[in-house]
């Protein structure tokens, strides 16, 4: 699998020390994860106290939008209307592959427990319809995950995927906000702690986002 262009980004050029270690971290669940699940072609880690969502993923698994002749004349015809799967879960999880990446065909989101705390979720994603049943238990046991919490095909729409995108813009926003809640603290002589609580409550007076009060505190401060 090859590390999302957007989680390389993410983790060379704005995540913490801290969390530095990620990249291995994928590395390691891989490599667990396709000894017990070879079909599996994707998976993700999300870090829940920061929000931050990064993923490997095989090359083969495409948007179907991408995939050639898709919409073209002598192409399958399109899914069918969502009400003729309401009740049928069956019916919906069809629904949800056939809207999935290519390539993806089944689910499972693993949440990490730490001292009684989700710290972290895995979720992997195979190529087989059937590639992660009877096969949870190894994994449990591999990755040290949470079973009561584990749930299958939630995300065959590959929602990790978007949030990964995501993470190097929401990690820039992030910085740029740090260095205006900075230039606040040091303009009115008050710790950082506060000037946030400052900009937060000017925000909220202004009727803006946070991020938006950092952007007019940057620009009149810097």
């Amino acid at each position: 699998m090859e590390l999302l262009p957007q989680s390389r980004e993410a983790l060379d050029e704005y995540v913490a020390p801290s969390i530095d270690d990620v990249e291995s971290l994928l590395r390691v669940i891989e490599g667990w994860a396709v000894r017990a699940v070879p079909e599996c072609v994707a998976l993700s880690v999300t870090l829940l106290d920061e929000d931050l969502t990064f993923t490997l993923v095989d090359p083969a698994a495409r948007p179907l939008a991408t995939v050639p002749g898709a919409g073209a004349p002598g192409a399958p015809p399109a899914p069918p209307p969502e009400e003729a799967h309401a009740l049928d879960e069956g019916g919906w999880a069809e629904m949800a592959r056939e809207r999935a990446f290519a390539g993806i065909a089944s689910t499972i989101s693993l949440p990490v427990v730490e001292h009684g705390r989700a710290v972290l979720n895995i979720d992997l994603y195979a190529s087989t319809a059937q590639a992660f049943h009877g096969r949870i238990d190894g994994l449990v046991d591999a990755l040290g995950v949470w079973q009561a919490g584990a749930v299958t095909n939630a995300d065959l729409g590959f929602d990790t995927l978007r949030r990964a995108e995501a993470a190097p813009e929401r990690l820039r926003e992030q910085r740029l906000f740090d260095v205006a809640v900075g230039l606040l603290a040091a303009h009115l002589g008050v710790t950082t702690e506060d000037a946030l609580a400052l900009l937060r409550e000017a925000a909220e007076r202004a009727g803006i986002s946070e991020t938006q009060a950092a952007d007019v505190a940057r620009t009149l401060l810097a």
